[in-house]
């Protein structure tokens, strides 16, 4: 399926700016640490216009409430060669969608350790494949329909992106709306990560896996065993008005271990998945504070399911729907894929004001499975 989106936004937007009690930046809390507790936050509004390329479906509009929240961030000086002990709590705040699920530091949030090799953290946190990119070619950053998340890192079938605030409770357990479909994209703010970050020169990188979540965890109709994670790494280069960067992501078992048939046997035997991005932006000086940036980002998203029961329910059971893909040669593989990219860019007159488009566009979904009847129109 090829999906165009066109997008006008009106955006108000209170972005990182500290609202301390006191003077300052960062701090470790009040009393004997001395300095002040950064308070930040932002909303995020758009009036829409999307066209869905899909049979069946018309043009949309529709004004969304895409992102809001207040954070609290600070850190401790251990006084060890600049050691510090830094930490960060943020949630959402805005009244649709999310809006209080979760409860605190359901956004962005983690512990962690900073010196001059960077920063080591226990996190809940966007993952590298997404949000070292987003910031750069995405006018928009991650936020709503009018968004690259809409298209990109995914492949349709609700795997748009994964942030349900309620971390650990709706993972590996048996398939739902949840823990099944929405658990399967590649855009994730992810619970439960050991994450790295660092730079050198021109360079700078992120790693990010997750927790042992359930190491061996049985295949119910196989009696085998799982041990599924999440790996996402990225590195990306910056010198005067360009930037550019290559972000990987991998889901080991992920799929096998999330989707049941029914909720009760797991319908393949294992699984994997990956994505890589390569994108690109390059600012332009138009003189007295104007400026025009111009982005691109290309990416290749797939899945393989081994020794699947039902290919059908298995791809069902992931989101399609049984009108769209059904039946298929019972205990054999499968793999589907799609390549999507974008062009964007921002046209800054100089002043409060700038004008901002985003073009992209999915190639149909390439499936791969014996006997499997397929109705690529919907997809």
């Amino acid at each position: 399926m090829k999906i165009k989106i066109l997008a006008s936004m009106l955006a108000g937007a209170l972005a990182m700016l500290p609202v301390t009690a006191n003077a300052g930046w960062g701090g470790g809390g009040v009393g004997p640490y001395g300095d002040p507790i950064t308070i930040y936050g932002w909303q995020n509004h758009t009036y829409e216009i999307i066209e869905k390329g899909a049979n069946g479906n018309t043009d949309q509009h529709a004004i969304n409430g895409n992102a809001g929240n207040i954070g609290f961030l600070g850190f401790v000086d251990t006084g060890i060669e600049g050691l510090k002990v830094t930490w960060r709590c943020e949630q959402f705040t805005y009244m649709n969608d999310y809006a209080g699920t979760g409860g605190w530091c359901n956004r962005n949030s983690k512990v962690g350790i900073s010196g001059s090799f960077g920063e080591i953290m226990f996190a809940n946190w966007l993952l590298p494949y997404n949000e070292m990119v987003a910031g750069w070619v995405d006018p928009w950053y991650d936020a709503g329909s009018a968004s690259h998340t809409n298209i990109m890192g995914s492949v349709g079938a609700y795997t748009i992106f994964y942030n349900l605030g309620d971390f650990g409770s709706q993972t590996f357990v048996s398939y739902s709306a949840y823990s099944g479909l929405y658990n399967q994209g590649f855009n994730r703010r992810q619970e439960e990560i050991l994450q790295y970050m660092g730079s050198t020169g021109k360079f700078s990188y992120r790693a990010a896996i997750t927790a042992d979540m359930k190491s061996e965890n049985a295949d119910a109709r196989s009696g085998g065993k799982k041990d599924p994670y999440i790996f996402s790494a990225g590195i990306a280069y910056s010198d005067g008005p360009f930037w550019g960067a290559v972000t990987y992501q991998r889901h080991e078992s992920w799929a096998a271990t999330t989707l049941h048939a029914s909720g009760s046997n797991s319908v393949m035997d294992d699984s994997e998945a990956e994505s890589y991005r390569i994108a690109g932006r390059y600012i332009a000086d138009l003189g007295n504070g104007g400026s025009l940036t111009l982005s691109a980002m290309w990416e290749n998203v797939e899945y393989e399911f081994d020794n699947v029961t039902t290919p059908g329910a298995a791809l069902q059971a992931f989101g399609f729907a049984s009108s769209v893909f059904a039946g298929g040669t019972q205990n054999t593989n499968v793999k589907f894929d799609r390549d999507a990219w974008l062009v964007s860019g921002k046209f800054a007159p100089g002043g409060n004001f700038d004008f901002r488009f985003m073009y992209a566009e999915a190639d149909e979904l390439d499936v791969e499975a014996t006997s499997l009847s397929t109705d690529n129109s919907g997809q």
